[in-house]
Parts: structure tokens; C-alpha cells; sequence
């Protein structure tokens, strides 16, 4: 393996990384000639947890396949893609630059974005994918962040499971991906600042969450404020959907 700086590790493209990479971009509808093509010139990538968010490199487009980031201040899971999309501009601007911290080892494909840019214009099938990643993020940005009137922990719980489940979507490209059912990186500030919470009001909808053990308590989690293990992933996307969480029962005397 490469190392490069700032704790990324850039894989060969040889064996199972190349196989990973093709794999890749035929789950999201290309043929396996473009599939091909594109695998040729991309990467796979390991970044390590850092410590603060550090600007994009403008050069590459980056598709997360598992791991948690936080981008401009919002938490972001597998299936999101890091730097400008807009390829029908030659140079992407200054002013739209992503901050990423990543706060979990996360894993992601790497593609220059001239590359990416040259196929699309012959490809109109590259166009497609692209247009449905900006759609999708658009859905997932109003889904996760947008003001809907929800009790707090419908927001948290719907965050945790939509990290979840695309951390399960990555477990499926890549073999050796995280358990799908913990969630680790953010703390209890990242996902208050993220949702515009207080951080004692996000500690309140974990701990209704724990109480009704949908989520495992925190001691029993690994890391304090940074691991949140899912005890029950129906439970969670149906309160995530708004659903009333039961009375508990009242402890024994």
C-alpha cells in the first residue's frame, strides 16, 4: 500500500481492489465496459479518524462506501460522495469547496474528477448516475436535516438509522466492512450541531432510546459518546418515521 499524508492509505489497484472497484460502479447501473474503464483509473481508499475538518482536494470525487463523516457541519454515512459533482463546470469553485472530518475509519473509492468528467460526456449512462447521486442527497439532506416538527428523538433516531443502513448498503461492496448495527464517530455535540439541538436534549432522546432498549447503553458500547449500538433496527426506523415510543413498564417493587 501508498501512504500519502493526513492518515490516508491509497490501495493498489491489483487482486481484490481492482475486482471491489468494478464491482463498485456496476452496483450503481453501469455497464461492465464503463464499469471497467472507470475502475482503471480509481482508487480505493482507508482514511483514518481525524481531528478537525480539513478541505477537500478539488482534484477527486470521492464515493464513501462505509464509515461516518461530518461535512460542513452535517453527519454523513456510506453512500455519500465527497467533492463537486457538478462536472459540466472545468474547474469546480473555491467557494463551494467541502469541509470533511472523518470521524470513524472510513472507506471510500476515489476517481480524479477529470476522469469522471470525460466518461460522463460519452457516457450518458455516467450522467445518470451522477444526476441520481445529487438526487439522493438532496432526498436524504431534507429527510435527515430538514425542519418537519418532530420530536427529538424521531430526529436522532432517524440519523442513526439512516447511518446504519448505509453502512450495511457498503458492507456489501467491500468484505471486512464494520458491523452494521454500531455506529461510531460522532459524539453527542456533532449530532447537536448537526440538528440544531441542544447537546442535554440530544442526551435525552439517547437516553429514551437506551431506556427502551433500542439502543444498547453506552457502557456496553465501546466508546463513551463516540459508539452507538443498535439493539433494534425496526424499532429504531419506525421511530425515525415518527411512531410513538411505548410506555415503559414501571420497575417492580
Amino acid at each position: 500500500m501508498l501512504e500519502v499524508p493526513s492518515g490516508t492509505t491509497v490501495e493498489p489497484r491489483i487482486g481484490p481492489g481492482a475486482r471491489v472497484l468494478s464491482h463498485f460502479y456496476l452496483q450503481q447501473g453501469l455497464d461492465q465496459e464503463i464499469a471497467d474503464a472507470l475502475a482503471r483509473r480509481s482508487f480505493l481508499v482507508r482514511h483514518q479518524r481525524s481531528a478537525a475538518p480539513e478541505p477537500l482536494n478539488s482534484q477527486y470525487i470521492e464515493f464513501v462506501l462505509f464509515g461516518t463523516v461530518l461535512v460542513n457541519g452535517r453527519i454523513w454515512g456510506g453512500n455519500y460522495v465527497l467533492g463537486n459533482l457538478d462536472l459540466f463546470t472545468e474547474v469546480p469553485s473555491v467557494t463551494r469547496l467541502e469541509h470533511v472530518q472523518f470521524l470513524s475509519a472510513t472507506r471510500t473509492v476515489r476517481v480524479p474528477r477529470t476522469t469522471l468528467r470525460a466518461i460522463a460526456f460519452r457516457n450518458l449512462t455516467v450522467v445518470r448516475m451522477i444526476h441520481q447521486r445529487i438526487m439522493t442527497y438532496v432526498k436524504d439532506f431534507e429527510d435527515l436535516y430538514g425542519t418537519d416538527g418532530t420530536r427529538p428523538v424521531h430526529r436522532v433516531a432517524r440519523l442513526l438509522h439512516h447511518l446504519a443502513y448505509q453502512q450495511d448498503l457498503g458492507a456489501e461492496i467491500v468484505i471486512g466492512a464494520l458491523d452494521s448495527n454500531v455506529v461510531t464517530g460522532p459524539t453527542q455535540r456533532d449530532f447537536a450541531n448537526a440538528l440544531n439541538m441542544g447537546v442535554s436534549t440530544v442526551e435525552k432522546a439517547l437516553r429514551e432510546l437506551r431506556d427502551h432498549k433500542i439502543l444498547a447503553e453506552a457502557a456496553d458500547s465501546g466508546r463513551l459518546n463516540r459508539t452507538y449500538r443498535v439493539l433494534d433496527t425496526d424499532h429504531l426506523h419506525a421511530i425515525g418515521c415518527g411512531a410513538n415510543l411505548p410506555k415503559l413498564d414501571p420497575d417492580p417493587d
